[in-house]
């Protein structure tokens, strides 16, 4: 059930940001971001609504001129500026918030979501049993006026996983318990605790590129939480891979949603957990055959009845030139960290997860665009590309392209302007696990990094 509850106060006034931050910012990014309570917002000129709306009206042109779209493709789903709310969601599927109009996801503000659970809940979310963690507790979720009572939440993560009173990534389902309710047009939230990424941008600004690129790829913002009364503070919030993103991503062709825990697309190989579909997978099973079957040489053609081969190409473009070093193509550990999205006609394409080690170099993993790396046994297909003379010149054709969208997109004041968007709420976060130093440190390191990659990759591609 959702109701509307009486306003409340926001949370005190934070600290002025320093002015060497605001010096280094455009002029017309807002000393401090509004966080958002539910209630009606005032977005600034200079905010990055403007951005994302102006850098994607250039970049959808040069987009879709180089990528036709796929029939079964919903093209408005890949532009911000298109989608300040997935309005058809509820009316399709007959959930109970019709009349709550929100975009969770605006960049423009810093929402602020509030977390209710009962000792037994606390109790099993303090937990770290193995049984325990991914086990979904009831809970009330709350944003400004308007109150889900009955809703799903859990853990996650790997690496990244916490236990309360730590800072534990949540999800929130709201259909967990209730049949068919949904807020703001959503089935679920999802929560990451940055706890990965000291900078607390570079997942968002991961995301911004794929779409910017125009791959399917999640809306993302930053959000506050609090649980029980207590500040968690800063978490990335990022739009959930699920029924309602396929049906925004790809429209009404859109079929089935994987999520690869790992593999290299060969039969009897690897683990792909289904999120949406029928339970047999077909298409993920004659994709595999298919990628058996083919010969180095006949790539990219002879697998394209069965992947999207221009998406699975700029995909793996995008994670080279942001440096995702723990991802699809480019991960020493596991080629994991992505889902497979399916369409009525059993064509898959990629879409991105977990892009926190991203927008960095690692001493143990420097990721190289030309380079794709992969883990002991059977390589990636786009390794398998490189033997091809015709795919892996399509490949670095790619990989120029989405420079040039990197370029454009100029992520160095992007990053700015968020940084100062979320700087208040990063160094006042009781439940941070870096120092501010470090915090200090690697934003600056993540300015040089976006300064600095385009010559570097342009270097990789030119390198024999």
């Amino acid at each position: 059930m959702i109701r509307s509850v009486p306003r409340f106060l926001p949370s005190a006034t934070l600290a002025a940001l320093p002015f060497a931050l605001l010096a280094a910012c455009s002029t017309a990014t807002p000393a401090e971001s509004p966080e958002a309570d539910g209630g009606a917002i005032a977005t600034d000129a200079g905010s990055d609504a403007s951005v994302d709306a102006a850098v994607d009206a250039s970049v959808d042109a040069a987009v879709d001129a180089a990528l036709p779209a796929d029939a079964g493709r919903g093209d408005s789903g890949l532009s911000d500026a298109s989608l300040p709310v997935d309005a058809g969601i509820d009316a399709a599927d007959g959930s109970s918030d019709a009349g709550v109009v929100i975009d969770l996801y605006d960049p423009a503000i810093v929402p602020k979501f509030e977390l209710t659970l009962a000792p037994d809940a606390i109790a099993i979310l303090s937990s770290t049993a193995t049984a325990d963690q991914k086990t979904w507790v009831h809970g009330t979720f709350r944003y400004g006026g308007n109150e889900v009572l009955d809703v799903g939440i859990r853990r996650k993560g790997s690496s990244t996983f916490r236990a309360l009173p730590g800072k534990a990534s949540l999800k929130v389902r709201f259909d967990k318990y209730v049949n068919g309710q949904t807020f703001a047009g959503l089935h679920e939230l999802t929560l990451n605790n940055m706890v990965s990424d000291e900078t607390g941008l570079a997942e968002r600004l991961s995301y911004h590129l794929f779409r910017a690129a125009g791959l399917p790829a999640q809306r993302a913002n930053s959000a506050t939480v609090a649980i029980n009364g207590d500040n968690y503070g800063l978490y990335a919030n990022i739009e959930t891979p699920n029924k309602d993103f396929i049906k925004r991503a790809f429209g009404a062709n859109a079929k089935t949603l994987y999520e690869a825990d790992y593999g290299q697309w060969i039969p009897n190989d690897g683990s792909y957990s289904e999120e949406v579909g029928d339970g047999t997978k077909a298409d993920l099973t004659a994709l595999f055959a298919a990628v058996a079957a083919t010969t180095d040489a006949n790539l990219p053609n002879s697998v394209a009845a069965n992947l999207d081969v221009t998406e699975w190409l700029r995909f793996s473009a995008a994670e080279g030139v942001i440096g995702d070093r723990d991802g699809y193509a480019f991960s020493i550990y596991s080629s994991h960290n992505y889902f497979l999205a399916g369409n009525t006609n059993g064509v898959l394409s990629l879409v991105p997860w977990s892009l926190d080690l991203t927008f960095e170099d690692n001493p143990r993993v420097i990721v190289t665009a030309p380079k794709p790396a992969y883990p002991t046994g059977e390589p990636t297909l786009l390794k398998r590309c490189k033997q091809s003379a015709a795919c892996w010149a399509t490949y670095k054709a790619q990989v120029s392209s989405v420079l040039q969208v990197f370029q454009t997109q100029n992520l160095g004041a992007l990053a700015q302007t968020w940084h100062a968007q979320i700087d208040g709420y990063q160094r006042n976060d009781p439940k941070r696990e870096s120092t501010i130093s470090t915090y200090d440190a690697e934003t600056n390191n993540l300015y040089a990094w976006i300064a600095a990659r385009p010559a570097v990759v342009t270097a990789q591609l030119a390198a024999p």
